[in-house]
C-alpha cells in the first residue's frame, strides 16, 4: 500500500514536470530541475521494503538478533517440530524457531488467537503408550511457549499418537517424519 502511494506520488510529480516542461516560456529551467531533484529525493527517502507485520513485530521485539526478515519469516512459518525415538525433548534449532513463534504470539498482531498443539508418534509401541508420548511432545512445546510469556489459557494440547501419520510406510524415514508436534494457530 505504501509502495503504491509512492508510485502514484512519483507519477504525479513526473507528469507535473513534463507538463511544466511543455508549457515553458523560456524562463529559468533551474527551478524545474530543483523541483525534480526534490521530488526524487522525497520518493527515495519515503521508500521502504515491505515486511510482513508479524515479522516486523518480531524484529522490533529484539527476540532474534542478527536475523534477516526472510530468516524470521522462515522460522515463523515452521509449525512442525520433530523428536527423537521415544523422546519429548526439543532440539536447540526448535527452541530458536519457538522463540520466534512466542514473540509473534505475544505481539499485538496475534492477540486473541487460539493455539492448538498436536502431538504425534510413529507406529511402534502400544496405542496407550503412544497417546501419552504424543501428549508429552505437545506439552513440551506448550510449556516452552508458556515460559516465553504466551498465556496457557490460549493453548490446547491434543495427542493423536500414531493415528494421523504423515507417512504410513513402515521404515526409518517414515518413523522420523511421524514423531512430531504441530502448532496450529487459529
Amino acid at each position: 500500500m505504501q509502495f503504491t502511494k509512492l508510485v502514484r506520488v512519483g507519477a504525479l510529480a513526473a507528469t507535473a514536470l513534463w507538463l511544466a516542461g511543455c508549457a515553458s516560456t523560456g524562463t529559468d529551467t533551474a527551478k524545474v530541475s530543483d523541483a525534480a531533484d526534490k521530488s526524487t529525493d522525497k520518493v527515495i527517502v519515503e521508500s521502504r521494503s515491505v515486511v510482513d507485520p508479524a515479522v516486523q513485530a518480531i524484529m522490533d521485539s529484539g527476540v532474534i538478533q542478527q536475523a534477516s526478515a526472510h530468516q524470521i519469516q522462515a522460522m515463523l512459518d515452521q509449525d512442525t517440530y520433530h523428536f527423537g525415538f521415544d523422546s519429548s525433548r526439543l532440539s536447540d534449532k526448535d527452541y530458536k524457531a519457538l522463540d520466534v513463534q512466542a514473540a509473534y504470539l505475544n505481539s499485538a498482531t496475534a492477540t486473541g488467537q487460539k493455539i492448538i498443539i498436536e502431538g504425534h508418534t510413529d507406529n511402534r509401541g502400544t496405542r496407550t503408550y503412544n497417546l501419552a508420548l504424543g501428549e508429552r511432545r505437545a506439552n513440551a512445546v506448550k510449556n516452552y511457549l508458556v515460559a516465553k510469556g504466551v498465556s496457557a489459557n490460549r493453548i490446547d494440547v491434543i495427542s493423536y499418537g500414531y493415528e494421523k501419520p504423515l507417512d504410513s510406510a513402515n521404515n526409518t524415514a517414515a518413523w522420523e517424519a511421524n514423531r512430531r508436534a504441530v502448532i496450529d494457530i487459529q
